[in-house]
């Protein structure tokens, strides 16, 4: 908000520059973010201070800053109002009704008559212009002004042009405050048009809304230089009300801020009283009636202060007196029993209305230390020993995976926890049991997933618009519907491949070899692929190919790490995806047990391996993983690895060519070319005798 430092150098005396002003304001209260002249003939200087909204009820004001700066200065503030004199009933020429009294808790209304409208005297003119508001005339420029000084805005109606039925009886006005009616309507002062809501707290006549509660006023009460007759509003409405009707409709206003930070009911009055006063004085008008709906008054409350806790707080000591003066600079009110008796520590003071953030003894001990200056309380080291963070075992695999997966090519990506109906009815999981959420953010986040699967398809479908091939993986939680209370998660590792459609029959085998670089890197040895046989509590069966999927195991105990394969082509089809994608998935707590099972130290041999070659055809129905485990059997120990390097499929003829690199060595000793020869001999012996293999030599 912009302050004008002559209005406040007025109200609080202060002698400081501006910039020094700006400083002290900045280190104890309100950062100021620009000081600068202000433009034209105004002979004036413009501080704009960024006000935080839990002290918007008060410090929107120049009286509220001017408060603060005289508590900084050690100074008391003193700023009087006239009271309001109440008329009697016989000058009674408006009714209040409040249908909504939750909405508004306190309503003044005020009736002024012989005012005459013209400009502004300068010195409202300069201060509006200064704080940014156009003059408009006299009375709209004094509720401007009133807001500007106090914090709480006013408005002005037109008496005249107030729809009355009993008017001609008795010439008295009536305003309704009540939610709009549906499908109403009303045209505000910029000649726009609302369209209100049910829930819109609106001001009425007997006819018509004449102004949108806290936000705005409407044209048909607009005071014109035609009026005589005013009704003044000075009212409290409630902060949620008004902020959720000013975000509906957009309309930020200057009084819409300040009602949504919460005003004090009891502001409305010293408003009004200072309201008609600057009427009556730039204006000419007299005061005929004034009627005042406060059904629920608030009081001031009383909180306990504990000034041992406040020092321990605070880690300074400061002077019992010293904190009371600062917080009866606040304008809050000690206890009368002052000084206090030797031994008590605990007192309890009173909170004025217009400080709604204080609530507790830490709000009142933060107020003495800000005023009392954090710069002043020395830095000590803390007296509690500091542990470090528990490692997190699980984060750091996952790291090492990342690692791993994008090394390789992979590029990671990062979805939501939901998918729609749609994207599981496409992924042939509609039957399964879904957590649902009761009031999503849109369509597409309806369900929590319980595969990763879809959403990585909708990623795939999305860069094939772009890419002719790519390498894709997602670390991320499912949900699973389970018994307990809460649901089961679990977190989960998809990797996808997508390769031209001349080098679909290479996909399959370029993500198994992503998988053993993958457990190798991860120290995991021993695994191999076996016939797919998924459950439901591990992956979903309708989401991969019958025949082109596999699980991987490890170890004797046949572990199931994980899944390989193609995904259905039906399920691909409904995506909008034309071409085969291999993916892999992973329980990643699973997995990470097995790396740390698998993990052993082995030393780098000393002695030399000696790699040979094997090419064969193959029947198609016979699986890469038999021909592994054959000739790992037949090797024996002296098998230290064996890698498949190249892959050629003869659909027409029923065959598959298959060519491995065999890696024969032994720690104790090196071998010689003899042993090796013999060694493949038997290999070859026993992948014909057994899978009826044709070996190329």
């Amino acid at each position: 908000m912009k302050y004008s430092y002559d209005w406040l150098k007025e109200l609080s005396g202060t002698k400081l520059s501006p910039e020094k002003l700006a400083d002290l304001l900045t280190m104890r209260s309100f950062e100021v973010e620009e000081i600068k002249k202000a433009e034209g003939k105004l002979n004036d200087i413009i501080l704009d201070l960024d006000i935080l909204s839990n002290r918007g009820h008060d410090a929107l004001s120049h009286i509220g800053i001017a408060r603060e700066i005289c508590a900084l200065e050690n100074k008391k503030f003193d700023y009087d109002y006239k009271e309001l004199k109440m008329p009697s009933a016989k000058t009674d020429k408006i009714k209040v009704e409040i249908q909504n009294k939750e909405l508004c808790s306190r309503y003044i209304g005020a009736v002024m008559e012989n005012i005459e409208i013209k400009e502004s005297p300068d010195w409202i003119k300069s201060r509006l212009a200064v704080c940014g508001i156009s003059p408009i005339n006299n009375v709209v420029d004094a509720t401007n002004y009133v807001m500007l000084e106090l914090g709480q805005p006013t408005h002005a109606f037109d008496f005249r042009k107030l729809a009355n039925e009993e008017r001609t009886k008795s010439e008295c006005a009536r305003i309704i405050i009540r939610k709009a009616k549906k499908d109403e309507k009303i045209k505000l002062l910029d000649e726009s048009v609302a369209e209100l809501d049910t829930d819109d707290l609106v001001i009425s006549d007997n006819e018509k809304a004449l102004a949108i509660a806290g936000i705005k006023g409407g044209l048909d009460a607009e005071i014109t230089n035609e009026t005589k007759t005013i009704i003044l509003e000075a009212a409290n409405f409630n902060s949620l009300s008004v902020r959720k009707t000013r975000i509906r409709l957009g309309l930020k206003t200057e009084s819409s801020d300040r009602f949504e930070k919460e005003l004090d009911p009891n502001l409305a009055e010293e408003a009004m009283a200072r309201l008609i006063e600057i009427i009556s004085e730039t204006a000419g008008g007299e005061l005929r009636s004034v009627k005042d709906i406060y059904p629920k008054k608030v009081l001031p409350w009383k909180i306990k202060l504990d000034l041992n806790y406040l020092n321990n707080l605070l880690g300074e000591e400061i002077l019992d007196l010293e904190a009371l003066k600062i917080l009866k600079s606040l304008g809050i009110k000690p206890p009368l029993n002052l000084p206090l008796k030797k031994g008590e520590r605990v007192l309890e003071v009173e909170i004025p209305t217009f400080r709604i953030d204080l609530r507790t003894q830490e709000d009142l001990i933060e107020e003495v230390g800000r005023i009392y200056g954090y710069e002043k309380i020395k830095s000590q080291a803390p007296i509690v020993s500091i542990k470090p963070a528990k490692i997190n075992d699980q984060k750091i695999f996952e790291r090492t995976v990342k690692n791993i997966l994008t090394s390789g090519g992979f590029s990671e990506i990062y979805n939501y926890s939901f998918y729609s109906f749609k994207d599981a009815e496409l992924a042939g999981l509609e039957k399964v049991k879904h957590l649902e959420l009761e009031n999503p953010m849109n369509p597409e986040q309806a369900l929590m997933k319980i595969s990763l699967i879809p959403s990585l398809l909708k990623n795939i479908e999305n860069n094939l618009k772009n890419y002719k091939e790519f390498s894709i993986f997602e670390i991320g939680r499912v949900y699973y519907l389970s018994s307990e209370i809460l649901p089961e998660e679990k977190r989960m590792l998809v990797g996808a491949i997508v390769l031209e459609e001349d080098k679909k029959a290479e996909s399959f085998y370029l993500a198994k070899g992503c998988v053993d670089n993958l457990f190798l890197r991860l120290g995991i040895t021993g695994h191999y692929y076996d016939d797919f046989k998924a459950d439901l509590e591990k992956t979903f069966k309708s989401l991969w190919h019958k025949t082109r999927s596999a699980e991987i195991k490890v170890g004797a105990d046949k572990k199931l790490a994980g899944y390989l394969g193609e995904i259905n082509p039906f399920v691909l089809e409904g995506f909008g995806i034309h071409q085969r994608v291999v993916m892999f998935e992973f329980d990643l707590e699973e997995l990470r047990e097995i790396s740390e099972a698998e993990r052993e130290y082995k030393p780098i041999s000393k002695f030399p391996a000696i790699v040979r070659d094997i090419s064969m055809i193959v029947n198609e129905d016979i699986r890469i993983s038999d021909v592994l485990m054959n000739i790992q059997a037949s090797g024996g120990n002296l098998v230290l690895d064996v890698d498949l390097f190249d892959i050629f499929e003869n659909e027409k003829e029923g065959v598959k060519s298959l060519a491995f690199h065999i890696i024969f060595g032994s720690d104790k000793r090196t071998l010689e070319n003899k042993e090796a020869d013999g060694l493949m001999e038997k290999i070859i012996a026993d992948l014909e005798r057994e899978l009826k293999v044709k070996v190329r030599k």
